[in-house]
């Protein structure tokens, strides 16, 4: 409508000042221009109607437009006030999102803790477990060694004491008045009780003292007796 009333305010508007020129051109020229006041008057009447029309028009707009503003105002705050719960739900979801992470990496570390407490306790455990194996295998072993060195000691005391009693019966045997005898008519094989070693018949060595002298019946026999044969 305000459109419209603008259309007739302007052709209203240029009919006043046609008229207006055309009664000033028949007033040069001397024509008459009866109809000038109606013409005029008809013009300025249009002219001061579409105005009113036009304002009138403006003023319904303008209030029109008052609850459009409102409405868009309200819109907007409405938008600002989503937009304003929006943020405000994200930085609470991202709190809720950091205190759940928080949470989650205290839990990992504290089982990281318990596992790491978990294996020093099994390795303590073990650790304490190998000694104790070692040291029971190393009592085993200090004892069989014990027990070898007894049966060795043991045995070597028992060698000894038969070479003593084979020593004691060949010295009463063979015990005479002098401190030299000759054995190569016995056929014996003769020992030397210091040195270890034994004679045969026809050997260098086959005299010797009586106190040294110790007899067996065969090589074997003296060997058996940790004797070895000599060599001339």
């Amino acid at each position: 409508m305000s459109t419209l009333f603008g259309f007739i305010f302007f052709f209203s508007f240029l009919a006043s000042i046609g008229i207006a020129i055309y009664w000033f051109i028949a007033r040069l020229k001397h024509k008459p221009f009866p109809m000038f006041k109606k013409a005029i008057i008809g013009s300025l009447v249009i002219l001061t109607v579409s105005l009113m029309g036009g304002v009138a028009t403006a003023n319904n707009a303008t209030k029109d437009s008052k609850p459009a503003s409102s409405a868009s105002k309200k819109s907007e705050s409405s938008k600002k006030s989503a937009s304003e719960s929006s943020e405000k739900a994200s930085i609470a979801n991202s709190k809720a999102i950091s205190s759940s992470n928080t949470a989650a990496s205290s839990k990992a570390k504290q089982a990281s803790i318990e596992s790491s407490e978990k294996a020093s306790s099994e390795s303590s455990v073990k650790a304490s477990s190998d000694a104790a194996e070692k040291s029971s295998q190393e009592t085993v072993r200090v004892s069989q060694a014990a027990s070898i060195s007894e049966a060795q000691s043991l045995s070597n005391s028992e060698k000894a004491s038969n070479d003593n009693a084979v020593a004691t019966t060949a010295s009463q045997n063979n015990t005479t008045d002098t401190t030299q005898v000759y054995t190569g008519t016995s056929q014996q094989i003769i020992g030397n009780a210091r040195s270890h070693i034994y004679h045969v018949p026809g050997q260098a060595g086959y005299h010797m003292n009586s106190a040294n002298a110790i007899y067996f019946g065969s090589e074997a026999e003296a060997q058996a007796n940790g004797y070895r044969r000599a060599q001339r």
